[in-house]
């Protein structure tokens, strides 16, 4: 049985977390739900961490990644934009977005973010791999072949980049 002693120096050395520190702890707990799959509640739990620290885009960009994983395109869409206004210097986003508005349908405001993604990190094989999908599903196929080479220069897999880049040109009616 514990003593008085050890309850009273237990209660003394416990202390309220700062709402940095539940921030984070918040911001752990999400990216763990996510990470095993469980977006909804990853989104519950990111929503609390806006609540307490609003103005910074990370936890807008992990919010919107579970929300498209989720198939909520559009939430997605709307917290990608809010982490690009806290931190327009961050190229995943523009990547995520760009995948976000590509799943949405919006394939020119797709190619605007993966090239502001090159931009940012100009040697991101997945960047240039999606821009050379979107490409070709618009039918320039001369950018989708020079976005394609980038691509494979960095080590991506041309197998899928290929069937990738024929079923976009499939879907626009022009086959290989």
């Amino acid at each position: 049985m514990a003593s008085l002693f050890d309850f009273l120096k237990n209660l003394l050395t416990r202390r309220r977390l700062t709402a940095a520190e539940r921030t984070l702890k918040l911001y752990d707990d999400a990216v763990r739900l996510a990470e095993s799959g469980r977006h909804k509640q990853a989104v519950e739990k990111f929503s609390a961490a806006i609540r307490l620290s609003p103005n910074t885009g990370k936890l807008f960009h992990h919010r919107g990644s579970s929300f498209a994983e989720m198939g909520g395109f559009e939430a997605a869409v709307f917290d990608y934009d809010t982490a690009v206004r806290l931190t327009p210097t961050y190229p995943d986003t523009y990547l995520d977005r760009g995948n976000a508005r590509h799943s949405m349908g919006e394939p020119e405001k797709a190619l605007k973010d993966y090239s502001e993604a090159i931009r940012l990190r100009p040697d991101w094989a997945e960047a240039y791999a999606n821009r050379a999908v979107v490409h070709a599903e618009l039918g320039d196929d001369p950018a989708s072949q020079r976005d394609k080479a980038k691509a494979l220069s960095q080590g991506v897999n041309p197998a899928i980049l290929d069937e990738m880049i024929s079923a976009a040109r499939e879907a626009r009616g022009q086959v290989d």
